[in-house]
């Protein structure tokens, strides 16, 4: 119904999704692995694509999805949220803080093989709380990651939509690197607040 076709209780008018991120960030954590099935089956019906995704915080597990996400229902990509916490991409160098190998081997035990990882990052200074780092250290941090994780590294997410927007010459440069330095990565950003 909200994803493509017709009804009168469409809630974004002729938009078609390509698909369902979870971000969840707070209440009741049952259910989500039933809700993804449920989706999944219908998508299997559908005559294109539709992905599911999830956007949790880098702590591992996360508190609001860790049970869905090791349920090992069909995720096809993680947005995983490093920033906002002390495991975010500044403290690379903190085996203590930092751990981008537990969200790998979780995206290595995914119902889904080609289930990836991105890695989440404010877009602007004021996009989050802590986590925007200056374009030199980004690039050496995701070129780390990329080559040690190569299997399940899918790129990065920016977060979020106004602040993309508002900081075009770090994104643009940021989004030009990425393609020209990782061949399988991509760039995505959140667009809804």
């Amino acid at each position: 119904m909200f994803l493509g076709g017709s009804s009168a209780y469409r809630p974004y008018d002729d938009a078609v999704l390509d698909g369902v991120d979870l971000d969840i960030e707070s209440g009741e954590h049952a259910g989500y692995p039933a809700f993804i099935n449920q989706l999944r089956s219908y998508f299997e019906k559908a005559s294109k694509q539709y992905l599911i995704s999830t956007a949790p915080q880098c702590v591992y597990p996360d508190a609001n999805l860790g049970s869905t996400l090791s349920s090992k229902v069909w995720i096809d990509n993680n947005y995983v949220q490093f920033y906002n916490n002390p495991c975010n991409l500044a403290n690379i160098d903190n085996k203590w803080n930092f751990d981008y190998a537990s969200w790998d081997a979780l995206a290595k035990s995914n119902s889904n093989i080609n289930s990836k990882v991105y890695v989440g990052l404010p877009a602007g200074t004021g996009a989050a709380g802590n986590g925007y780092l200056d374009l030199p250290t980004v690039q050496s941090d995701l070129s780390y990651l990329y080559n040690s994780y190569p299997s399940t590294f899918g790129g990065i997410m920016l977060w979020d939509a106004s602040w993309y927007s508002n900081n075009q010459d770090y994104v643009k440069s940021l989004s030009n690197w990425v393609k020209s330095n990782m061949k399988h990565a991509t760039m995505f950003r959140h667009a809804i607040a």
